[in-house]
């Protein structure tokens, strides 16, 4: 079963019957009227975090909108309960992956609107988990302890040691990083197997791949090329670049 078709087929035939223009929807879910076209004709699917609000907005459970019952939800677009810890199951393959998504309202709160803004006069935001994990993925800040794959978060992640790569909207601290490590801010870890690009400062132990930092680096080795404004470095397999460089070997 093609589950987008499906889906956009559902939205279309809900809407309708609810008398809901296009523009009606998307101001509702906080998406624009083109988005909600595209779903209906089969170009697109809506946003894996959007489908609870839809089915609300319908009165329906998520598996309705995948066509998998014919019934309306009879709780006023609450979704029953299929288990202790989850509403309805997704009806897609499991990835395993931890996702945290925020709702205000019923306006979904994305990674780079301020906390306080959308969420009244919380001043931080952070998805907490205490057990190793397979993937992790939030809009917020992450604080986490082993993950055999990677980590993705709108904010702050401060993990233990993590197999894949790492992505940040603000800083990041962990112990070993298998991949790359991408972060708006500064970067404190042990070993990482990628490179590093951060829009602050770099402390690192073994760097296998290129270092780019927005101000200083501080590191053993490094596989690749370093960039920032003060360098301070081991052996460096590449180039160094930066105001006042200091690496083994230059």
């Amino acid at each position: 079963m093609d589950y987008g078709q499906t889906v956009g087929r559902r939205v279309n035939a809900l809407r309708r019957e609810r008398g809901m223009t296009q523009e009606q929807l998307a101001e509702r879910l906080g998406v624009s009227y083109q988005a909600v076209s595209k779903w209906e004709n089969g170009q697109a699917c809506p946003d894996i975090a959007l489908l609870p609000v839809l089915a609300g907005v319908f009165g329906v459970t998520v598996d309705n909108l995948f066509g998998l019952e014919p019934q309306e939800s009879a709780g006023a677009g609450v979704p029953a309960r299929d288990g202790p810890f989850w509403r309805d199951e997704l009806p897609w393959q499991d990835d395993g992956k931890l996702r945290a998504v925020l709702f205000f309202g019923r306006r979904m709160v994305l990674e780079d609107m301020p906390a306080n803004q959308e969420a009244g006069k919380a001043r931080e935001i952070r998805f907490v988990y205490d057990g190793p994990a397979l993937e992790i993925e939030s809009q917020f800040s992450v604080t986490c302890g082993e993950v055999q794959g990677s980590v993705s978060a709108g904010r702050d992640v401060k993990c233990g040691d993590v197999g894949g790569k790492v992505t940040a909207g603000g800083g990041v601290i962990c112990v070993d990083v298998g991949g790359k490590v991408t972060a708006g801010g500064g970067v404190t870890c042990a070993d990482v197997g990628g490179n590093v690009s951060a829009g602050r400062e770099v402390d690192a132990a073994d760097i296998e791949g290129d270092v780019t930092a927005g101000t200083s680096v501080v590191c053993a080795d490094v596989g690749g090329s370093v960039w920032a404004q003060t360098v301070q470095c081991g052996d460096v397999a590449g180039t160094v670049g930066g105001e006042y460089p200091a690496c083994a070997g230059e």
